[in-house]
């Protein structure tokens, strides 16, 4: 009888868990795996329950603890083969022994340089989406063990595996006849104060979908970045307008609403990147409400929270928007003349998520057997 492994994914937040997804659905059909999840106490009380009741429906068991220091000990005490985790800014030799294998399979791919800056040195591996970013890493010294898997959270885009697009639809009472908008903005740099009540007037005429980050749900600042105005304008938008739909965090997974949408909004979202898999256009808001330090010091902005170069590259694949008042004209554009090989193409879309064939997971669970091996 083969040895059973005991692997934990810690969705420390629950915009991680779409990453792991589809590679826990594959792993609960393989008996030589024992699952759990966990999910960090540090959380506000909103999003922990949410979280929690998310989690307590995968296959697997799931951690249950009153206080993070004890879920570290509950973790630890389980002796894991495997601790997966979607970001490492926290202690994980807390959580895991010397035996444990510990990978990480990042929760975006984004412009953010904290894709490299995040790199605890207890990780032992990464599972990678493409060679840009393999590349990037080792630019940036990172010197984990790095392993190409493909984007795992798009599996079910390419496999077609658990996407009910009508269902969806009918749950946002969209508008059959009309061309479906999906707007998903960062929390910080966001665009959503500079459009306001705005975007809900441009976008007439179509379906407005609002995927707004869960940290603007849930928090009311992100160092002094005030968070709270978004909030007011997003519910503000869905009340007033019959056409806009907010959608609400209990609708964690973005991914079936790149199904549903002719057309992404964005502004420093990884979301780019996995719409253009599609061959479907992606609007960049290249307007921010930046706070006052980010104002005078431009370049601190770029250190911290978005990197030049990946920034300068999608100017190549997006529609990009400098003023709020141009956004409607740019729809227009985009619907009259969009050429979806542009990024599929060139090679830049291998380049950056390798294989769009629905077995990122697969890639992932037998780099995962091999190193139990």
């Amino acid at each position: 009888m083969e040895k059973t492994f005991l692997i934990l994914f810690d969705s420390y937040h629950l915009y991680h868990l779409p990453q792991f997804e589809p590679l826990i659905n594959l792993l609960s059909k393989d008996d030589r795996f024992e699952i759990f999840h966990s999910t960090s106490r540090t959380l506000c009380v909103e999003e922990f329950k949410l979280c929690s009741q998310v989690l307590k429906k995968l296959p697997g068991t799931y951690i249950q603890a009153k206080t993070e220091d004890e879920r570290a000990s509950l973790i630890k005490s389980l002796e894991l083969d495997i601790f997966i985790c979607g970001w490492s800014r926290y202690d994980l030799n807390k959580f895991v022994n010397k035996t444990t294998l510990v990978g990480m399979i990042y929760h975006g791919i984004g412009i953010k340089p904290s894709y490299w800056l995040d790199n605890h040195e207890r990780l032992d591996f990464r599972l990678v989406e493409g060679e840009y970013r393999i590349d990037q890493l080792k630019k940036n010294n990172i010197d984990t063990d790095l392993h190409l898997t493909g984007f795992i959270k798009m599996d079910p885009l390419f496999n077609k595996i658990g996407i009910d697009i009508e269902k969806t639809a009918e749950q946002f009472e969209l508008d059959p006849k009309k061309k479906t908008i999906l707007f998903a903005p960062t929390f910080y740099p966001s665009s959503i104060e500079s459009l306001g009540m705005k975007i809900g007037e441009y976008s007439d005429g179509y379906n407005l979908l609002i995927k707004p980050h869960l940290f603007t749900f849930y928090l009311d600042k992100f160092g002094d970045a005030n968070l709270r105005p978004q909030m007011k304008i997003l519910r503000k938008l869905s009340k007033k307008f019959q056409h806009v739909h907010l959608i609400p965090p209990q609708f964690y997974n973005i991914i079936p609403f790149y199904k549903i949408a002719d057309v992404l909004i964005t502004d420093a979202s990884s979301t780019i990147y996995e719409m253009l898999a599609l061959g479907k256009p992606v609007i960049v808001n290249r307007f921010f409400k930046l706070k006052l330090s980010h104002q005078l010091f431009r370049k601190r902005l770029y250190k911290k929270r978005l990197d030049a170069g990946m920034e300068n590259d999608i100017g190549e694949f997006c529609y990009q928007v400098t003023k709020p008042i141009e956004l409607s004209e740019v729809l227009n554009k985009v619907f009259k003349k969009h050429d979806k090989n542009s990024f599929l193409e060139n090679g830049f879309c291998e380049k950056m998520l390798f294989k769009n064939d629905g077995g990122a997971s697969i890639r992932a669970k037998n780099i995962i057997l091999s190193k139990l091996k």
